[in-house]
């Protein structure tokens, strides 16, 4: 058994709905695999505080049928890193508006460092800060990054390399890209794809393009075992550009003061 396999039967297992043959292909790959231990104590722990919460709840029926609905999905939830977003479903597309590269890093190191911790492959697409920016400021918190980096479960990219393949930005090549990256995760043993690309390098003849294409991931990664944080320099925009995004993402994190906002979009879901 492979950890994509026994990650998907993580659920079932702590339910005791596997056959005996299943349980017992599980148990072996968990003897031998850190990674899967460490996603089925974490999938438990979520369970049993749920679980004591839900035993001192007054509630109706029906919101109570609604809580056993979401417990039973406790493998779709995903520890994000960022503070203001805590747990976040698979499918997830976010947008964070920075100021600096310290804003920007504040999010983006935290997000890359806990899917290492979490068995994903993790994609850094690179412009407001170079590879090696980069990989200094994962350096302060991520232990071993250079053996993520030498196995590539870490991969650091520029972005004309990603977006700009052929000279210009072409929407269904980077949807083909994203697509065969989610199927090396999985491929490669790991739980899905993490991904963060910045918008810096895009010119102001390029930003329908952009939208467009933003507006294709809120339809595409809700499909897929897929995380997404996009991220825009606040002050190279106008309002009306800072709109487009907020109207693009699910969530959009920004920075105001010492702290971090979180804002809901009413036209994504």
């Amino acid at each position: 058994m492979e950890c994509k396999d026994a990650y998907q039967c993580l659920c079932a297992y702590l339910d005791g709905e596997l056959d005996s043959g299943k349980v017992a292909s599980v148990k072996q790959h968990l003897m031998s695999c850190l990674a899967c231990r460490r996603e089925l104590e974490a999938q438990r722990a979520v369970k049993y505080l749920v679980q004591e919460q839900f035993l001192t709840v007054t509630a109706p029926d029906y919101l109570k049928r609604r809580v056993i609905v979401e417990l039973e999905k406790a493998d779709d939830y995903r520890e994000s890193g960022v503070q203001v977003l805590d747990l976040i479903r698979w499918g997830t597309h976010v947008a964070q508006l920075y100021k600096t590269k310290n804003e920007l890093a504040e999010v983006l190191v935290p997000y890359v460092e806990r899917g290492l911790e979490e068995n994903e492959l993790c994609v850094w697409v690179t412009s407001e800060m170079s590879q090696e920016e980069a990989k200094v400021a994962l350096t302060g918190g991520t232990q071993h990054l250079q053996e993520y980096i030498d196995k590539r479960q870490l991969q650091l990219l520029p972005y004309g390399d990603w977006y700009l393949q052929g000279g210009y930005f072409d929407i269904q090549r980077v949807l083909d890209s994203c697509l065969k990256k989610y199927q090396e995760a999985l491929s490669d043993g790991y739980s899905g794809l993490r991904i963060t690309g910045d918008a810096s390098w895009v010119e102001r003849s390029d930003w329908s393009s952009l939208m467009e294409y933003e507006e294709i991931i809120n339809r595409f990664v809700p499909d897929y075992k897929i995380l997404a944080i996009c991220t825009y320099k606040e002050t190279e925009w106008i309002t009306d550009n800072i709109s487009d995004v907020m109207n693009t993402h699910r969530y959009v994190i920004s920075k105001m003061g010492n702290s971090q906002w979180l804002r809901t979009s009413a036209q994504v879901q």
